[in-house]
């Protein structure tokens, strides 16, 4: 919980200032929900539980060939996620989640110092973007005219599922945030396994000429990891997770640490920036330069005594 107090402290502190960051990833999770949105109200895939009316490529059709369109389709977004985790890792996770997104919002109820109606405005959009994404979600699976055409029980479940299912993403953005993004989630997960991104994401220079160690970036993190050492091993964090993969496999990409340290070293009069977010350069590299690499043993041959 010390880490999560610190976190929010480095947040409200940098909110002081607007970012481009706050807008890239506004328009990333906008792009997301549209095309959760889209896809169904369209009638380029949807499975339609309540009259049965199915579509696939803008067409009715029936239960399995809608279902098998939902399972290419799913299919077709982990192809995109590993071409994208090629060159930029997770940062779906931190540019274009809503589940992310969702605990952001959480994060802003938690904000110190927050007068009543400022706590009511972030609560009014923590559920507000909840409740539209698990709309986003229902809508693949039933038509949404059934939330004021439906008879009484129809209208009662699909309610009764959207009340559910905001009340459960108010609860994670409050209480388990960024733990389910490190522990459980399935994407997640995958990229663990994957390669680090060879192109794009975090990394760190010119540390002996403006770094002052003040550790903003560390504790800005939200899923603790240090930002300056994402090449070395981290420890197994739970979960589903797996021990002795290096940091970049974990790393959100969210931006959050490099914003942070711009911030300060900005505060401080200081550049370049030693902490950045973009294509690798500098002097850099994705993997232990050779200086930390020990050099082999040469093995002695011991000439036996005639």
């Amino acid at each position: 919980m010390a880490d999560a107090k610190k976190r929010l402290k480095v947040l409200k502190a940098m909110r002081k200032q607007p970012h481009r960051y706050n807008h890239l990833r506004t328009l990333g999770i906008g792009v997301s929900l549209a095309i959760l949105l889209a896809v169904p109200l369209t009638g380029f895939n949807r499975i339609d539980l309540w009259q049965g009316n199915h579509y696939l490529f803008f067409r009715p059709t029936t239960f399995k060939i809608a279902l098998a369109g939902w399972i290419l389709w799913y299919s077709g977004m982990y192809v995109v996620t590993f071409l994208s985790n090629v060159v930029a890792g997770r940062m779906f996770c931190g540019w274009g989640c809503p589940v992310g997104q969702i605990s952001r919002f959480g994060e802003d109820l938690d904000t110190p110092g927050l007068k009543a109606r400022q706590r009511r405005i972030a609560s009014l959009k923590s559920s507000g973007f909840g409740f539209l994404f698990v709309l986003s979600l229902v809508a693949w699976w039933v038509d949404l005219r059934v939330l004021w055409l439906g008879s009484p029980t129809a209208m009662a479940w699909a309610w009764g599922v959207l009340l559910f299912g905001t009340i459960a993403a108010y609860a994670h953005g409050r209480w388990w945030r960024w733990e389910f993004c490190k522990t459980v989630c399935p994407i997640g997960l995958y990229y663990t396994f994957m390669a680090p991104a060879t192109w794009y994401g975090i990394y760190f220079r010119n540390s002996e000429e403006t770094c002052i160690e003040c550790n903003a970036c560390d504790n800005v993190c939200p899923v603790d990891l240090a930002p300056r050492e994402l090449m070395k091993p981290v420890e197994a964090r739970g979960g589903f997770s797996i021990d002795a993969a290096p940091g970049l496999n974990h790393c959100l990409e969210c931006g959050d640490c490099a914003r942070a340290c711009e911030w300060i070293i900005g505060v401080k009069g200081r550049e370049p920036v030693p902490l950045l977010m973009g294509w690798y350069r500098g002097p850099q590299s994705l993997g232990p330069s050779p200086e930390a690499v020990p050099a082999p043993e040469k093995k002695t041959e011991t000439v036996p005594n005639k």
